[in-house]
């Protein structure tokens, strides 16, 4: 009975992102704003905070707030060491260096502390070139969807008027 319920929950939230995703009030591309927003604040280091600050901020902006929160979930396990990594290499680059020592038994209080500022700066631009890469395979995707359903559907036929002979 359990497993029941778990399968109409899984469902239903498929619906309701089928729902946010088609909804043909919103253009695709502010849809594609709204997942570049919330892959933007994912990206940025304020752990804890990025839903809420995902949530306001597409509210400021009048953006779908559920894409909006679905992007900020770009910082799960599998692309945070990625994230950070880059984020790490940018603001190395920024700073003038372009040696990264990640050697995790060479590491101390002292170094994390000093590479953290390193890290905030660079995942600024890790956050803008994620937030457009993902924008934009938003924007191609809703736009490519809209575009085949167009042609798919049927083409209702029209009736010729018939000839009155005078």
């Amino acid at each position: 009975m359990k497993r029941h319920w778990r399968i109409i929950k899984l469902e239903t939230s498929r619906r309701r992102l089928k729902k946010h995703f088609n909804n043909p009030k919103e253009t695709p591309l502010k849809k594609a704003y709204a997942i570049a927003l919330g892959v933007f604040i994912g990206v940025l280091p304020i752990w804890g905070f990025q839903i809420i600050s995902a949530l306001f901020s597409a509210q400021f902006l009048k953006l779908n707030k559920p894409l909006a929160v679905i992007g900020s979930y770009i910082n799960l396990t599998p692309l945070f060491p990625l994230i950070v990594f880059l984020s790490l290499k940018f603001g190395m680059m920024l700073m003038g260096n372009t040696e990264v020592s990640l050697i995790l038994s060479e590491m101390t209080i002292k170094t994390a502390t000093a590479y953290f500022g390193i890290y905030l700066l660079g995942s600024i631009p890790i956050a803008l070139l994620f937030a457009s890469i993902f924008g934009f395979i938003t924007y191609s995707t809703i736009y490519g969807i809209r575009f085949i359903n167009k042609f798919l559907q049927p083409v209702p036929q029209q009736i010729q008027p018939s000839k009155i002979a005078a």
